[in-house]
């Protein structure tokens, strides 16, 4: 565990807006407000007490908005998913009487960034479940919240833990349904934030990450795509134009 150990934060504005507007286009309020998030980091000296839930529908880029904040603050990036999770002991970890024991989620994250301030990415927060070995969800308020997480306690480590330094980002999604009616048609949105446990919830501060419209979906492809595609390809010195 990187006890002590932690890399030095990158609060500049400037800095910021450069890495979102070259990892994203588009999405305006969004980075307006991660802009604002480390203008309070920067006044205050830390980021520390904030939970970032990122919701929108699938494929919009809320993993890459994650990556890109963690290279603007100048943290390492550590992602795990907790959807389908039913097992308290993924997050809390396993008591080392038991044969394979090991340490939770948040501890194995330590471990590989190897410091104490990283960027903990929780993918698909509204997916988690509950089963016979306990309520993850309680759990993850417990290592989310930061009136609680200076002190978390692993059953593996056995020992408290200071989780006050990470940052945390969530993800969930919101489904766009499309019903034709006889007059017009109507797009109803389900939020699926609704099965995350109304306690947790209160503690995040969720930005909604929308969808983009055809003129955004062209540039897209034009500035990011249609690069990826040709470096896959083997082809990304070659003059290629894509129709």
């Amino acid at each position: 565990i990187p006890w002590g150990s932690h890399t030095p934060e990158n609060f500049s504005l400037p800095h910021a807006q450069g890495i979102l507007d070259a990892d994203h286009y588009g999405l305006t309020d969004v980075k307006a407000r991660i802009l604002e998030f480390l203008a309070v980091g920067k006044l205050r000296g830390s980021v520390q007490g904030k939970i970032i839930c990122l919701v929108g529908p699938p494929g919009v880029g809320k993993t890459s908005i994650g990556k890109s904040i963690a290279g603007a603050l100048g943290r390492r990036f550590f992602r795990f998913s907790v959807g389908g999770l039913t097992d308290i002991a993924e997050i809390k970890g396993h008591r080392r009487t038991y044969v394979g024991a090991l340490p939770g989620k948040i501890i194995q994250a330590l471990k590989r960034v190897g410091t104490e301030n990283p960027l903990v990415l929780i993918d698909e927060v509204d997916k988690i479940g509950r089963g016979i070995n306990g309520d993850p969800a309680s759990a993850l308020l417990e290592m989310l919240d930061p009136e609680q997480n200076n002190s978390f306690l692993d059953h593996y480590m056995d020992v408290p833990v200071d989780l006050s330094r990470v940052l945390f980002v969530c993800t969930g999604l919101t489904t766009y349904y499309s019903l034709q009616s006889s007059s017009s048609e109507e797009i109803l949105i389900a939020n699926n934030l609704d099965t995350i446990p109304a306690p947790l919830l209160d503690r995040m501060e969720v930005l909604e990450v929308s969808g983009y419209v055809s003129e955004e979906k062209a540039v897209i492809a034009e500035r990011y795509l249609a690069p990826q595609a040709r470096e896959a390809s083997g082809l990304g010195t070659a003059n290629v134009v894509l129709d």
